[in-house]
């Protein structure tokens, strides 16, 4: 019996062996995780099966998949893709940037397109823009957010969107199973009464628990009447918003546009909304109004790039790679959980070793002290190709922002993790706005004014204790 039990769990290895060699494409997690199941034989994995597979990827992503195809079908006969047109007359300002539009466009089918911005920094900004525009909605509301609170900003949007139903606007909703779990029982149960359609992205079930909730919709998406859209990294929470005391200041950046590129925002939410739940939406003109915005000497553009499990190749660590590829004197990134693949590592660095002035923004404590700790493993050696470092000190700086050239932004739900690369739903704007991104580049301005510069001489004085901390930390890292 033992002898049977034995050679029963060695066929077990040797076939999870196998299937971590052959299914995990990073060379580092596949590393990982080998290590872990030859020297914890029996709970690496374990974990490695709870953690390790992406068990829903292929039915999910055939699920998705063809909904994208069948909507893009009427989305992009209806739509007029005036992509190449908009290049074409802007060729002087976007020349540095068309390889990053024409990647996009080919990557996802993302359709350039016009737009007005508006800057939101922190909650207290973003949460009565937000209300006064729901507020406004006569057609649908469109939400899918990640964390969603049982709080004082929470019960506040809970209560608009009641009122909007009764006034009979549509109102759609997803949530992240996981993330949003504390209202589940309360304002889910009251947004459902009230004639809401609120769904999970993703239901987490007990054979697939702890799989599930390893890929997580990490999306902050609204859409209003197909006119306003806001995307960003501002949850529905009060920590948020520093005009409610919860102990911390938290920094974080958000946008709000209007214009043709709401189409854009509107089409990654019905896909999402179609995988979801079983009442699918079609294209229709109600969804995707024709809108005009003022004309205006600014060039004001974008494109909207969407990430997740479900798609065959890394989109948003691929987005990043080429817009950071593309700078040529400024590059300005801001990102509280910084884990880099060696992609983005060595377009950080060559960027800083041909002359870019590159600035990296991150929290100077986490609020995870193995992301913190592993974050800092990657500190010296781009100190010595010329990369700036700078720790924030005020409270806790939860945006994902990047700068470049003060023309490109991105203001984005996406971390520089594995996580955020390939295993939750992400989505972010890539903006090609002089005007936006300048006043994007003074928020960058001003943080640093709450920050620490981490100098080479500095990171040398760590110790053999601490080196060591951080090299474990980014090995586990690899395996969250």
């Amino acid at each position: 019996m033992e002898f049977l039990i034995i050679a029963i769990y060695l066929i077990l290895l040797l076939y999870t062996v196998f299937r971590i060699i052959l299914d995990t494409h990073s060379t580092s997690k596949t590393l990982a995780y080998l290590l872990l199941v030859l020297l914890f034989p029996l709970l690496g994995v374990l974990i490695y099966y709870a953690f390790g597979i992406n068990y829903r990827h292929v039915k999910h992503n055939k699920k998705t998949a063809n909904f994208q195809q069948d909507f893009d079908v009427l989305y992009k006969k209806e739509e007029y893709d005036e992509t190449d047109k908009l290049i074409e007359k802007h060729k002087g300002e976007l020349k540095q940037f068309d390889s990053l539009i024409k990647f996009q466009h080919n990557i996802l089918g993302e359709i350039l397109h016009k737009a007005s911005f508006k800057l939101l920094i922190n909650g207290e900004e973003k949460f009565p823009e937000l209300l006064s525009t729901l507020e406004k909605a006569h057609s649908f509301i469109h939400m899918e957010y990640y964390a969603w609170e049982n709080d004082i900003r929470g019960n506040q949007i809970k209560d608009v969107l009641i009122r909007k139903v009764k006034e009979g606007v549509t109102v759609r909703v997803l949530y992240d199973d996981y993330a949003s779990r504390k209202i589940k029982h309360t304002i889910v149960k009251e947004l459902k009464a009230a004639g809401v359609e609120i769904y999970p992205k993703i239901k987490i079930k007990f054979i697939f628990f702890a799989n599930r909730i390893n890929h997580r919709d990490h999306r902050k998406i609204v859409v209003v009447d197909g006119v306003f859209g806001f995307l960003g990294g501002i949850n529905i929470s009060d920590r948020y918003d520093n005009t409610i005391d919860t102990g911390l200041y938290w920094r974080d950046t958000h946008v709000k546009f209007s214009g043709p590129l709401v189409a854009n925002l509107q089409r990654h939410f019905i896909v999402s909304w179609n995988a979801a739940q079983s009442n699918s939406l079609k294209y229709n003109k109600e969804l995707f109004p024709s809108i005009q915005i003022p004309k205006s000497n600014i060039l004001s553009i974008g494109q909207v790039m969407a990430g997740g499990p479900v798609y065959s190749m890394s989109t948003i660590m691929l987005s990043y790679f080429k817009a950071f590829s593309l700078a040529r004197k400024k590059l300005y990134i801001t990102n509280p959980y910084f884990i880099p693949n060696n992609s983005i590592l060595n377009v950080l660095k060559q960027a800083a070793i041909t002359g870019v002035d590159v600035r990296l923004l991150m929290p100077d404590k986490s609020d995870s002290a193995v992301v913190g700790a592993a974050s800092r493993f990657y500190f010296e050696e781009l100190l010595r190709s010329g990369v700036k470092i700078y720790l924030y000190e005020k409270g806790f700086i939860h945006a994902k922002t990047a700068v470049i050239d003060s023309f490109v932004s991105i203001v984005g739900t996406a971390n520089m993790d594995i996580r955020s690369f390939d295993l939750n739903f992400e989505i972010m704007p890539i903006i090609y706005d002089s005007e936006f991104s300048v006043q994007l580049e003074k928020v960058f301005y001003n943080d640093l004014e709450q920050s620490r510069q981490i100098t080479i001489e500095a990171w040398n004085k760590n110790g053999l204790y601490n080196r060591l901390k951080f090299a474990l930390a980014r090995l586990i890292s690899y395996l969250l």
